[in-house]
């Protein structure tokens, strides 16, 4: 496996990166850690998921929300593999009914950052991406969030 820089982390991600999206929707959680298993097997060390993957029914929130963080969560838990994993999960769509509750407010981005930590069980995500560009909200706003 062949691995880069990400950014000016000094973190190495692998040339592949694991996405989840269909983990816990397509994908049920026994096949989705055989998955993770076998990627770290490859030499993978890069997974990306988000806070609304496991079961897309926008505009209807649907339990499944959550779903794929939880499972991800759930294995790194079990396996021991958190510090041989290069963790990007992401913040913006809607997790619930509120007008506080979807975009990058400062209120949502670290409500979202709590619960994605909770979920993935884990004290800390390497890469907090940005789902989508939210024009209501000030960018100095976001930033200080982020930071």
């Amino acid at each position: 496996m062949r691995y880069r820089f990400l950014g000016r982390t000094g973190l190495k991600i692998s040339d592949l990166c694991l996405g989840t999206m269909n983990f816990g929707d397509v994908t049920d959680e026994k096949e989705s850690c055989m998955i993770m298993d076998k990627a770290i097997d490859a030499g993978i060390n890069f997974f990306d998921t988000a806070d609304v993957y496991g079961g897309l029914q926008w505009p209807e929130i649907p339990k499944g929300y959550g779903i794929s963080e939880e499972i991800i969560g759930r294995w790194l838990k079990k396996s021991g593999q958190r510090d041989k994993v290069v963790l990007a999960t992401k913040v913006y769509q809607p997790m619930d009914f509120g007008p506080n509750d979807r975009h990058l407010s400062a209120y949502h981005i670290r409500k979202a950052c709590e619960d994605s930590l909770r979920r993935l069980k884990t004290d800390h995500i390497d890469l907090y991406q940005m789902h989508h560009i939210d024009r209501e909200t000030p960018w100095e706003e976001i930033w200080q969030a982020m930071e």
